[in-house]
């Protein structure tokens, strides 16, 4: 079923791809044991295994004492509970546009009304299409944690990639929490490049860890895997504050995570800012790489050098070629 241009302007106008992670973040009490992963619960294992992985092969390498960071998910069917999930997180965005002529309760009697017109009602994938990290959260203890939406699990699944983009998608925003380690993360900031950087460091970080033998150990086919979904969440609206990197800087960003992994001549893990010193290398040519994720004048020097020896090569044979005549004559 299609969605009306008019049913999809008031889903965003009133911002309910939004209020599943609200709901979670700021009104739904602590209950971190109960938390589960997917429409069923069928991704609650994988995340929750990759999230141990993923504290301890990080938690040497950091130099600094890491707080604990808990695992979160987002659920569009919190939003069928009116009275005691739906009205609260309204008041909580809404809170100075209602009086009796429109109170809390109308506006969330016309939400359901329009979710029940969506295709999948509650478990409309848009609802929760989001994963974040968070440094901090709204309650005395500041819990930091990663929150995962069904949606996101949902598009994954559709593009047939859910066999490595839940472990992807954790460990990008676990990746998030060693950039805020760092002093590094600011996707916030409203300035594209520095989005930009950001996420690109979080997918090389991603993929170094879950290439690595210590962390996620992915053979050659399911890091290949990680840079497909990578280039799947890539953008080309360069100018945009929200820019995350075109689908290729985001696979290359994976890519070049997983040679690292691969490149170590021992099994240690390397140290955090020593991969964030040559991560900033990397990412100073970022725009200049091919779809091979070559750097584009690395590349022309290489097809340049690669020419040349062809040339000396064809010299050799040549000369040898007059050599052995010469031979011959005599």
């Amino acid at each position: 079923a299609d969605v009306s241009e008019e049913d999809l302007t008031t889903f965003f106008d009133n911002h309910l791809h939004v209020l599943p992670f609200v709901y979670k973040l700021h009104v739904a009490p602590r209950q971190y044991d109960q938390e589960y992963f997917g429409l069923d619960g069928e991704y609650t294992q994988e995340i929750t295994s990759v999230h141990n992985q993923a504290q301890e092969f990080w938690s040497d390498s950091m130099g600094v004492q890491q707080d604990e960071i808990y695992l979160l998910s987002a659920h569009g069917s919190d939003l069928a509970d009116r009275h005691d999930k739906l009205v609260p997180t309204l008041e909580l965005l809404f809170r100075n546009t209602y009086d009796s002529d429109y109170t809390v309760y109308d506006h969330a009697a016309d939400i359901q009304e329009l979710i029940t017109r969506l295709p999948g009602g509650y478990n409309f994938p848009l609802l929760t299409f989001n994963a974040f990290a968070t440094d901090e959260m709204d309650d005395e203890e500041d819990d930091s944690s990663i929150i995962i939406g069904d949606g996101y699990f949902q598009f994954q699944q559709a593009l047939g990639m859910d066999s490595e983009g839940p472990e992807y998608a954790h460990a990008h925003e676990f990746s998030h929490h060693l950039q805020f380690l760092l002093g590094v993360s600011d996707t916030q900031s409203g300035i594209a490049q520095v989005a930009k950087k950001s996420e690109l460091l979080a997918d090389a970080f991603s993929a170094y860890f879950l290439a690595h033998d210590l962390g996620g150990n992915m053979v050659s086919d399911e890091i290949s895997n990680v840079h497909s979904v990578a280039f799947s969440l890539g953008d080309c609206v360069k100018s945009s504050a929200g820019h995350h990197g075109t689908p290729i800087q985001r696979r290359c960003a994976t890519v070049w995570g997983a040679e690292l992994a691969d490149d170590r001549e021992d099994m240690d893990k390397i140290d955090l800012f020593e991969f964030q010193n040559r991560f900033d290398t990397w990412f100073e040519t970022v725009d200049d790489l091919s779809d091979s994720c070559q750097h584009l004048h690395s590349a022309a020097a290489s097809r340049s050098s690669r020419i040349l020896s062809f040339q000396v090569m064809t010299l050799l044979i040549g000369g040898l070629s007059v050599l052995l005549q010469q031979a011959i004559d005599v």
